[in-house]
């Protein structure tokens, strides 16, 4: 299982001052996955926001780690990241720390479910949230609720929690940070 799967490490970030909302406003784009590509699909706009065109599609080739089905592994996408130079780290929080890493400025790639009825399980950059809602630049077209230029699924943050509690072991309430390693 470890090969596979990491231990997520408990986000023990610092969550005073806690902005009530906040919002990731760097251009991007909203790319459609067409088959199990979310893990490519969310590190292509992650890459994007810091500044690399990346596309989806051509990601998912080189993607280490993937399952029998075409689909990555949390680890698959820290593997990722890690070769490019980047820092990516894979956490278990809560919603406090998730804001919090939001915060900060970088997409945070969320381990979700797709929907609240389906064992599938996808990643999703989250890009904000305010009081109400967290928001999501996702790559699955049938999720997709609104059409603003940074974000296209709105998510009540009761019903994002439902679907933040994955039935995968050690993978509940967690998500992936990533930022530019300066070791």
């Amino acid at each position: 299982m470890s090969y596979y799967y990491r231990i997520p490490r408990k986000d023990m970030i610092n969550t005073s001052e806690i902005p009530e909302s906040y919002m990731i406003r760097t251009p991007n784009r909203l790319d459609i996955q067409p088959h199990y590509e979310c893990a490519a699909f969310s590190s292509a706009y992650v890459l994007r926001h810091l500044g690399i065109e990346a596309d989806g599609n051509e990601l998912y080739k080189q993607f280490p780690r993937k399952l029998a089905d075409g689909t990555v592994t949390p680890k698959g996408i820290l593997i990722f990241f890690k070769k490019r130079g980047y820092d990516a780290t894979f956490y278990r929080g809560n919603l406090q720390t998730l804001k919090k890493q939001v915060s900060q400025g970088v997409p945070v790639i969320a381990f979700i479910r797709v929907s609240p009825k389906q064992r599938y399980l996808h990643f999703v950059p989250v890009i904000g949230y305010d009081q109400e809602s967290f928001y999501l630049a996702d790559s699955l077209e049938h999720t997709i609720n609104c059409k603003e230029t940074s974000y296209n699924r709105k998510i009540g943050i009761r019903d994002f929690e439902v679907l933040w509690r994955t039935w995968v072991p050690f993978c509940k309430n967690t998500y992936i940070v990533i930022h530019k390693d300066v070791s």
